[in-house]
């Protein structure tokens, strides 16, 4: 019993890596715009992809493997229910 907890809270960690990486990048792209420029005028010839807001977005994209599998799972339980004619209780299906 232990280990399924242990599981499934493993799982939900893992499901807010990427969202927390994205809005990592989002809010430093915010609050960092302008800093660098203001310290050292050679900042302005930096190539875009240096610093830590490409870092974070690709942490959030190497960290969408777990959404990935969950929205293939919800698509799969959705294809064989529909095929099946039935529609989980929590799930809006036709008719």
């Amino acid at each position: 019993m232990r280990e399924r907890v242990a599981f499934r809270a493993a799982d939900w960690v893992s499901l807010a890596a990427a969202p927390t990486f994205a809005l990592m990048a989002v809010v430093t792209g915010i609050l960092d715009r302008g800093v660098l420029h203001m310290g050292c005028s050679a900042a302005t010839h930096m190539s875009p992809l240096t610093g830590m807001v490409p870092m974070y977005a690709l942490m959030s994209a190497f960290h969408l493997t777990p959404w990935l599998r969950l929205v293939s799972r919800w698509t799969r339980t959705g294809a064989s229910h529909e095929a099946a004619g039935q529609w989980p209780a929590c799930a809006a299906g036709p008719g």
